[in-house]
């Protein structure tokens, strides 16, 4: 761990050394001293500052646990658009204007649909969305994330709508690992362009329902 040593003894010269020494406690006071690569943590309790995570860690087991307080990377965003897609079977993103609370991750101002992360770590997205049918056949949607442009493996949900005017609502929860920089997409096809992304209106009882939300929670760093 990098600290600063302590000034060594000097017989000749006890009141120097005793002075350099008050001059060192004074200056290591309340500080931590930081982890650097492959420090060791081989003994339990010892606090560090980790610049890399910009985090607090403390040695245990073993290991370095984050001790869970800095950036904690999180955000909530949705959109109250309608989403008709242009032709079927063709992916297309879903954008969000809206943004109910975000630290360390943020849309991209150029392109709304991407959700860049700033930290690398690995996170819980939960994401829902309303669909609603406008003829009666029948019709499916597929909804799948996209990082850096390159679609996830085996994380598509599929849902099929008959009836005229049916709504429903689909969600789904997954764990994902970032790097820095990476963003994240929502992509949506649909096997009839009748089957649309679209929230509910508000009523005399309740208020109105976006048409897509999302949900990004750091769970490790």
């Amino acid at each position: 761990m990098s600290r600063e040593l302590p000034p060594p003894p000097n017989s000749a010269e006890w009141r120097g050394w005793a002075e350099r020494l008050h001059g060192y406690l004074a200056r290591i006071k309340d500080k931590l001293g930081y982890l650097i690569s492959g420090e060791t943590a081989a003994q339990d309790g010892v606090l560090l500052w980790d610049p890399s995570h910009e985090q607090v860690v403390v040695s245990t087991s073993g290991d370095w646990k984050v001790l869970r307080y800095g950036h904690s990377d999180h955000a909530a965003y949705y959109t109250t658009a309608t989403y008709t897609a242009a032709a079927a079977n063709t992916a297309y993103p879903i954008n969000w204007e809206n943004t109910a609370y975000e630290q360390h991750v943020d849309i991209d101002g150029t392109y709304p649909s991407r959700i860049v992360f700033e930290h690398t770590g690995i996170y819980q997205i939960d994401f829902s969305c309303e669909l609603q049918s406008t003829n009666s056949s029948a019709k499916s949607v597929y909804i799948f994330p996209r990082i850096n442009g390159t679609d996830i493996a085996y994380s598509t949900i599929k849902h099929s709508i008959t009836a005229n005017g049916e709504s429903k609502v689909v969600s789904r929860s997954g764990i994902f690992t970032v790097e820095a920089g990476d963003y994240l997409e929502a992509m949506y096809a649909v096997t009839d362009t009748a089957l649309r992304i679209q929230g509910s209106a508000a009523t005399a009882f309740a208020p109105a329902a976006p048409s897509a939300s999302i949900v990004i929670s750091e769970v490790k760093i």
